[in-house]
């Protein structure tokens, strides 16, 4: 189909759908200028997958965190972004009844920022730090920690170590049953800027594609799923063609 065709296609799908819901990956957060940390020039790719994964680690975290701190420090602690284009737009749709959630493999807490209200956040939230002490989980802003520029940080209330609150590997997932079920209630997914390589997520959106067909995928490159996808719009510019559907969903109602 030609990308006018693509796209009045999705907005006919979304429009008449009762439950849609959303799954994002990196590549809606690239546009706010967040590296794709398994991207061609990502870290993954210059320090090799391995030692990512042997470094951001919880049984790393637990025996020595302060390895773990200088290489999450020099890492993946960012500079404050603002959220996309994209991000405010499924803000607006959510507002509008156009979706009903989202489902983000990110931790860049974006959606949340732009105005999202329901958003399972499978892999956590790298805007926050938490108590490791079970008995206090005291839970502390990134711009209360992160000035912290060396050594572990440890809690004020008792004085056990901080944990960025993101899922490290050796770990399960965040609300793996909310993000499952929001899925698979669904009757249209719409899956933006990811590939659909990682699980549990990936094996979501697989599920839900043989059980229903309106998996409409916006997604710069390939997918593991386009053969399943009932609309595939692969664009440089996920902003502006989320911007565009939003348009004429507006003027179609709901």
């Amino acid at each position: 189909m030609k990308p006018n065709e693509q796209i009045e296609q999705v907005v006919r799908t979304l429009s008449n759908s009762p439950n849609t819901v959303v799954v994002t990956g990196a590549g809606i957060s690239t546009e706010a200028g967040i590296p794709d940390f398994r991207g061609p020039n990502g870290i993954y790719r210059q320090l090799g997958e391995d030692r990512v994964m042997n470094i951001i680690n919880i049984h790393t975290f637990n025996q020595n965190p302060a390895l773990f701190y200088d290489f999450y420090r020099q890492h993946f602690v960012l500079p404050p972004v603002e959220p996309s284009k994209a991000h405010y737009i499924l803000a607006e749709m959510e507002k509008s009844g156009f979706i009903k959630g989202i489902v983000t493999q990110n931790i860049d807490g974006l959606h949340e920022k732009a105005g999202s209200r329901r958003v399972v956040a499978v892999h956590g939230n790298s805007e926050q730090y938490v108590c490791t002490n079970r008995h206090c989980r005291e839970l502390y802003g990134r711009d209360k920690v992160e000035p912290q520029t060396s050594g572990v940080p440890t809690c004020e209330q008792c004085g056990s170590v901080l944990k960025p609150d993101v899922i490290l590997f050796g770990e399960p997932i965040k609300h793996f049953t909310d993000a499952q079920d929001m899925i698979m209630s669904a009757r249209t997914l719409l899956v933006i800027g990811s590939s659909l390589t990682v699980y549990p997520v990936a094996g979501f959106v697989k599920a839900f594609s043989t059980f229903y067909q309106d998996l409409i995928i916006i997604n710069r490159g390939p997918t593991q799923l386009d053969h399943a996808a009932l609309v595939k719009i692969d664009r440089p510019n996920t902003g502006e063609t989320l911007e565009e559907i939003y348009y004429y969903l507006n003027r179609t109602g709901k």
